[in-house]
């Protein structure tokens, strides 16, 4: 049952709802990598087939976040989450069935679906209950939460799979163990978690497009063109460690522990900066950061006949800045969104923001792996570079920084959620 009360908590309220998104995120990791190896060699899918499990969920996510946005401004956030997080144990619950391409099609449908409802409700419910001059860091505590149960998620299910060679029995025990996680998460949240948002007089509700500010339409486009040039190196840069590079696949996977870590731990740590120095800094220097790092990495094959094997450093080292800059750009980025959206509208700020996300996602990965297989395979990574440099430039001249520092005679959240998760007393 939805509730309208004011929160009495709004740190535990923020703790309730990342304790959930944790525990309904563990499956992420795996399947960037099951989803490839365990369909052809298990199910014997073909290329179209597994080609099609990877975009319907982005796709999914692109259908559902713009009705999701405008319903939210009208029902509240809380069931939303609530659909949301049961929808993704639905989801696992076809994965651990997944003796077929039906069940897989159809989990990755479900987990489209759920991720549509579920980061979208968790970014307004932040929004809602986030102190003035508190979002950047609140945001990044949010996505730490996808990052970090994404990285256990792996570590407790990438072993079983890689040793038992993604075996069906052992493929549905790790998510049929997931399931539970994500049941213990959804029983968390529909028992702690309270509606965040108040509703307006029901003459003011309605459904008429939000009044998007110049600002905001800005904001959207960069993110959407950002977006597109990031998702274009996702089928490309382990293509390219591995083929040009000649690493193997473990060397690789092992190379991206320290950046996943990155994005697991810092990115609430990072977010405070945006709550220190305001929105546009951080945001500007993520995308220069992440842009120089595509610059480089292409050219470090002409290391190679020089220091061989060791060529790794500099590009675990790029990596893990690159995670850096994105760590405290993508919380601010979301604090920027909901200082330029009003209070009414916020889910659809949102609703706006996710879409432009996941439509770049959508497009990203087919124009990356043209741009690989038609011009060459240094192509995305330089394409990648003008774009984040051009959304730094275009962030810097147009859009006005609206932060403004909370005076210190003003209140915040009684107690600072913690950076991390489980917290004392959640137990690791």
């Amino acid at each position: 049952m939805s509730q309208s009360v004011v929160i009495a908590s709004p740190a535990r309220s923020l703790k309730v709802m990342r304790r959930a998104l944790f525990l309904s995120s563990f499956p992420i990791g795996v399947l960037t990598l099951g989803i490839p190896i365990y369909g052809p060699d298990r199910l014997h899918l073909n290329a179209v087939e597994v080609g099609a499990l990877i975009s319907i969920y982005a796709l999914m996510m692109l259908v559902m976040r713009p009705i999701v946005g405008a319903a939210m401004d009208r029902f509240g956030r809380r069931r939303f989450f609530i659909a949301g997080t049961a929808l993704q144990l639905a989801s696992n619950i076809f994965f651990a069935a997944g003796s077929s391409f039906a069940w897989l099609f159809f989990g990755r449908a479900a987990q489209g679906i759920a991720a549509g409802l579920l980061w979208l409700s968790a970014y307004a419910i932040t929004a809602d209950l986030a102190a003035e001059g508190k979002h950047g860091n609140l945001f990044g505590s949010v996505e730490e939460m996808l990052a970090r149960g994404g990285l256990y998620g792996a570590a407790i299910g990438a072993p079983i799979l890689l040793i038992t060679q993604f075996d069906p029995i052992a493929w549905a025990i790790v998510f049929g163990f997931y399931a539970v996680l994500n049941a213990v998460g959804l029983y968390w949240a529909w028992k702690h978690l309270p509606e965040t948002y108040h509703k307006a007089p029901p003459q003011a509700i309605h459904f008429a497009i939000p009044n998007v500010s110049r600002q905001m339409l800005i904001l959207i486009s960069i993110v959407l063109c950002t977006s597109i040039a990031n998702a274009a190196l996702a089928p490309i840069t382990i293509q390219f460690v591995l083929h040009d590079m000649k690493f193997p696949v473990i060397v690789v996977a092992l190379a991206y522990i320290p950046s996943a870590i990155v994005f697991s731990f810092l990115q609430s740590r990072l977010g405070k900066l945006a709550d220190r120095v305001g929105r546009k800094r951080p945001i500007a220097l993520g995308l220069i950061t992440s842009g120089t790092s595509s610059a480089i990495v292409p050219n470090l094959v002409f290391l190679l006949p020089f220091i061989g094997g060791w060529v790794l450093l500099p590009l675990v080292a790029l990596w893990i800045s690159e995670a850096v800059g994105f760590s405290a750009a993508t919380p601010a980025e979301q604090a920027l969104v909901a200082d330029l959206s009003g209070e009414k509208t916020r889910g659809r700020s949102f609703g706006l923001y996710t879409s432009a996300q996941s439509l770049g996602q959508v497009i990203g990965p087919t124009l990356g792996g043209t741009l690989y297989e038609s011009i060459s395979h240094s192509a995305p990574f330089y394409f990648n570079t003008v774009v984040l440099w051009l959304g730094a430039a275009i962030l810097i001249l147009l859009i006005r920084d609206p932060y403004q520092r909370t005076p210190a005679s003003q209140p915040v959240l009684p107690h600072e959620p913690p950076a991390q998760w489980p917290s004392a007393g959640g137990g690791k």
